[in-house]
């Protein structure tokens, strides 16, 4: 068998060398090299590369895309906690979203500062009454204190008008502030063949200074055929750590099968959206770019290892993809934006039932079980510790410190470990336990007693059931998740971005990206010449490849 795979690799070179000599990628061309690629050997699916999809699932649960910014931005909090290597955007913010609303904050924050102020309004007003019927103000002094419980009802007023004022949130500020606080979001630059204009036009120089590379072009090199440059907004092109274009090419016949990974705009050099990230992973190294192959001089690998890449490009200089056999969802690791949303509404459900617990009369069944004491005590904890959850994501934002980041999540752990602690107690259990002695005890208050119970298990089931699942689901993100290039990017059944490779007639093109780091990083390369001399053994198996 092993000299039929030899002469099946020098037939395959030798159609290739023929067709380069000939026209290399005319249509005899894309022929020969959509049959070679079914030649190449399956590689493993890459552990470095994970997509964060926008899927039906996704869309079903957040609702049509494109979404409030806020979603998005919550997801990249998301990856920050799980340390993502690095977030790449197939999707693009040209122009501004819709405002939001603080639906954290509406739900939750705003009724405690309703509560707190009003029931400090009560406090004032009763301790004012008291002081007139007990005698301890002077009548000549009453109209003194009455306009200072009025100035107080004033301060209240204003102070909750301010707070009501905060519901509304500027959701692409909130998404710029996310991404600054993760600080590894890469986003799109729309390279275009006729200059823009306007607001647009001016956004140019954003992109020359912050995401231009300096590559080492040879006088012969291929630079591109654009002639302008988009970068996103302004304030999400700044918070973010880099850019790189999305433009791909398509060959005659509808099928992507190259692509360049720098393109000259203006005098400046961009990158494509994948490769842009990883030269970064890999240590910015020097970029020489040949007519005919890139080099990345000193590339720092992943195994510790120092070397330079040498990449192959075809006659107009771009990458000839090496396109896996499986499709988009069979070849890459795989995560749906929707667990990232239940995640959030998880926590939520789990804050509101534990404050919600704190409101039991837990006391009245704890005297007769001294387990039960210790409970009150910690939801009162846990009422403290989610104000500070909340402070302390506020402040990571608005200050993108990375150091309050940690402790937000370090509080959030602590709430979930407190709310176990409460169900290791198991309350439900033992106040249902002590019913009979109880109804016994207090007949009149029986329908009490049944209905408190019944409320202090319903709330501890609850807890249960959202604490199993949160943590379940977090696990899977972690390890999914920790040290990875995430591509997020639209895949559901209502998405236009699909094209097709040698192999599938429709396929997502976001897998685009995947297909360039799996390439680089592997260094499996396509080159339509024959090979010869050191590089052979380094870029190709069966001559060619």
């Amino acid at each position: 068998m092993k000299w039929k795979t030899i002469v099946i690799g020098l037939a395959a070179a030798a159609s290739l060398s023929l067709v380069y000599a000939v026209d290399a990628f005319g249509h005899l061309g894309y022929r020969v090299y959509d049959l070679f690629l079914r030649f190449r050997a399956v590689r493993e699916r890459d552990s470095n590369v994970v997509f964060l999809n926008v899927d039906d699932n996704a869309i079903a649960y957040n609702g049509v895309f494109p979404w409030p910014r806020s979603v998005t931005a919550d997801g990249i909090l998301r990856l920050k906690e799980y340390g993502a290597r690095a977030l790449i955007f197939d999707i693009e913010f040209i122009d501004r979203g819709h405002q939001g609303v603080d639906t954290i904050y509406l739900t939750r924050g705003l009724p405690a500062d309703f509560d707190r102020s009003f029931s400090e309004i009560n406090s004032v007003m009763m301790d004012l009454f008291h002081a007139v019927r007990g005698g301890f103000i002077d009548r000549y002094d009453i109209d003194d204190h009455a306009q200072a419980f009025l100035d107080f009802i004033d301060d209240e007023r204003d102070r909750l008008f301010t707070s009501v004022q905060r519901i509304a949130r500027d959701n692409d500020e909130y998404l710029i502030r996310a991404s600054e606080l993760f600080g590894r979001s890469w986003v799109t630059l729309n390279l275009r063949p006729d200059p823009l204009w306007g607001e647009q036009a001016e956004r140019r120089p954003i992109a020359e200074r912050h995401f231009s590379r300096s590559i080492a072009a040879a006088p012969n090199a291929h630079t591109g055929r654009f002639v302008d440059v988009l970068p996103p907004l302004p304030g999400l092109a700044l918070s973010a750590k880099g850019a790189g274009f999305t433009n791909v090419e398509i060959d005659g016949d509808g099928i992507r099968r190259r692509v360049y990974l720098a393109q000259n705009v203006h005098g400046y050099w961009y990158l494509q959206l994948a490769f842009a990230p990883l030269l970064h992973y890999l240590g910015n190294p020097e970029i020489e770019l040949q007519r005919r192959r890139m080099i990345i001089r000193g590339a720092q690998m992943p195994g510790g290892a120092t070397r330079d890449i040498v990449i192959p490009l075809d006659n107009g200089g771009r990458m000839v993809l090496d396109w896996p056999p499986e499709d988009y969802f069979n070849k890459f690791h795989h995560v749906s934006f929707a667990y990232f949303s239940l995640l959030d509404d998880i926590e939520a459900g789990m804050e509101q039932h534990a404050r919600t617990l704190d409101t039991a009369n837990i006391f009245f069944f704890s005297q007769f079980d001294p387990a039960l004491e210790r409970v009150p005590f910690i939801l009162r904890d846990l009422s403290e510790l989610f104000d500070a959850i909340h402070d302390t994501r506020a402040f990571a934002m608005e200050n993108a410190s990375s150091e309050a980041f940690a402790t937000y999540v370090h509080f959030r752990r602590q709430s979930r470990g407190l709310i176990r602690e409460i169900l290791d107690i198991d309350p439900a259990a033992r106040v249902n336990d002590m019913i009979p002695d109880l109804v016994e005890a207090f007949p009149w208050d029986a329908e009490d007693i049944h209905a408190v119970a019944e409320f202090i298990t319903t709330l501890a089931d609850y807890l249960r059931i959202n604490l199993d699942t949160y943590e379940e689901i977090d696990a899977r993100l972690e390890s999914a998740l920790r040290d990875k290039f995430v591509i997020i990017g639209r895949v559901d059944t209502g998405t236009s971005d699909i094209g097709a490779n040698p192999f599938w007639g429709e396929y997502i093109n976001v897998g685009t990206h995947g297909v360039v780091l799996d390439m680089i990083l592997s260094e499996s390369f396509i080159a339509l010449v024959i090979c010869r001399g050191e590089y052979c053994s380094r870029w190709f198996s069966c001559c060619c490849f």
